[in-house]
């Protein structure tokens, strides 16, 4: 009882460790990540009302974005909240890192230096995103199968909802990780018993499909969802190739040629060594969350879809470590590591305090639904700018630009594929369809990024080129170009 209250003091200790290292991550960054600028977007509008696909577009299935908006409803459409959330969501992702690796036979001072380490790995481009919630589920799902459990039926069902939920999150990764969640466990073994489990685990899979399909049926929802999400994603041409990230010659390179060939490697071996499931496990499901570097294989993708197996190479190579058996070099190793791994959490204690202290002397936003957020000057300043130009016409103003929501949402208003005019989350009808749009549309403002200003990659360009060469420019606010209709 006492080593239980011990371990349970230590496990809020980590936690708090943990959230504090987060916060003092994602707390002070300025305002300019755009892919947490869309996702917060999603849940604010559900938290004011809207819904996905029939009111606003968006290209993935909405749980996360139900999730954040449920909370926005308890605590304000504040991005400032979906932050604290990331925090915990790094924290839970930290955590059962810590788990697995105790679960693999690490003792508790590797496993705190190993997922230590993880978050090095991936907190410069950290943030609140579906795929760190589909990896947070993996984890979780690799934690309670290496456990060693009765499989029962409940069991089963439960790894299918799990497995079901990334579906949730992200409709394409998620089909991936529930089929083969359901099915990887008659690799080895295709007995009746094995069938029944992978019944069992696909009835847990349909169960939050089946609530999702219910929900856009009664919320009339069902045909834009078709159209945004699987309709749609044929006019997704944005790709990044993979070999990008061999360009140069450092630890991303090095990892990008050894997690593959580290996944190969864990499922040939789970499937030669029968009797140690927990090989297959790793490999399996590494190979199921590394489906995310498809097909946009930059590094932030690439940090999100390798991290359970980088996390399973640090095991490896710890484990190798920790049993080492002459006793005076064993008990050397042992020492320099409590000394090295104090030392670490020390050092990342100071550091995320003085994150947190320069968050709170830094110049934070005045604009609504960006209080508090650290931002620079001139964003500021241009968002007031662009923003009195909107509510100064008596006509409907449309920004055609990635950056569109940053200028809407203090504004606290969004104008359905404008306010993330993106490649492929524009509907199946794609930049033709929203080219016949403007050719319909009346009285109203369209604002494009002057030729001298670079657009996103993803902006479609024949839009704005349509607008460039049909439509009459009035005026320019900022660096955009206005038109009329």
């Amino acid at each position: 009882m006492k080593q239980k209250t011990k371990e349970i003091i230590f496990n809020i200790g980590y936690i708090l460790f943990l959230l504090i290292a987060f916060l003092g991550i994602v707390l002070p960054r300025n305002l300019q990540n755009l892919d947490e600028i869309w996702n917060f977007n999603f849940a604010r509008n559900i938290a004011n009302g809207l819904l996905p696909y029939k009111d606003f577009n968006m290209l993935q299935t909405p749980l996360l974005s139900f999730i954040l908006g449920g909370i926005f409803k308890i605590f304000g459409t504040e991005l400032i909240v979906a932050r604290v959330v990331a925090g915990i969501l790094g924290t839970a992702i930290i955590f059962m890192s810590y788990k697995i690796l105790q679960r693999l036979g690490l003792n508790k001072k590797w496993s705190v230096l190993s997922s230590v380490l993880m978050i090095f790995f991936i907190k410069d481009n950290f943030n609140i995103d579906y795929n760190y919630a589909i990896l947070l589920v993996t984890l979780i799902l690799i934690y309670l199968e290496l456990g060693d459990y009765k499989k029962s039926p409940k069991y089963n069902i439960l790894i299918g909802v799990l497995a079901g939920l990334t579906i949730l999150f992200k409709q394409s990764v998620g089909a991936v990780i529930a089929v083969v969640t359901g099915f990887y466990i008659l690799i080895n073994n295709v007995s009746k018993e094995n069938l029944k489990n992978a019944g069992y685990r696909i009835i847990g899979v349909i169960i939050p499909v089946a609530i999702l399909i219910i929900y856009l049926l009664i919320s009339n929802s069902f045909a834009s969802f078709w159209d945004y999400c699987v309709l749609g994603i044929k006019t997704f041409a944005n790709n990044i190739s993979y070999l990008k990230l061999l360009d140069t010659i450092d630890m991303t390179a090095i990892l990008a040629i050894a997690v593959p060939i580290a996944i190969i490697s864990f499922i040939i071996i789970g499937i030669k060594k029968k009797d140690e499931n927990k090989n297959l496990v790793i490999g399996i499901f590494g190979l199921e969350q590394f489906i995310i570097v498809y097909p946009i294989a930059d590094e932030i993708h690439f940090q999100i879809a390798s991290f359970p197996i980088v996390l399973a190479i640090l095991y490896v190579i710890c484990n190798l470590i920790q049993e080492i058996k002459p006793i005076k070099l064993s008990i050397f190793i042992e020492h320099f590591m409590n000394i090295i791994t104090i030392s670490i959490v020390c050092m990342m204690i100071l550091f995320f305090i003085n994150e947190l202290y320069y968050y709170n002397a830094s110049a934070k936003s005045v604009l609504a639904n960006f209080k508090n957020i650290p931002i620079s000057e001139g964003l500021q300043n241009r968002i007031l700018e662009v923003d009195e130009f909107i509510k100064s016409k008596d006509k409907p103003v449309y920004i055609l630009d990635s950056e569109a929501a940053v200028y809407m949402i203090p504004l606290n208003r969004y104008n359905k594929d404008y306010d993330m005019f993106l490649k492929g989350n524009i509907g199946s009808a794609g930049e033709e369809g929203q080219i016949e749009k403007l050719k319909n549309m009346e009285d109203a403002y369209i604002l494009i990024k002057n030729e001298k200003t670079s657009l996103n990659w993803q902006t479609p360009k024949q839009v704005i080129n349509y607008v460039r060469n049909n439509l009459e420019k009035v005026d320019t606010i900022s660096f955009f170009d206005v038109y009329e209709l």
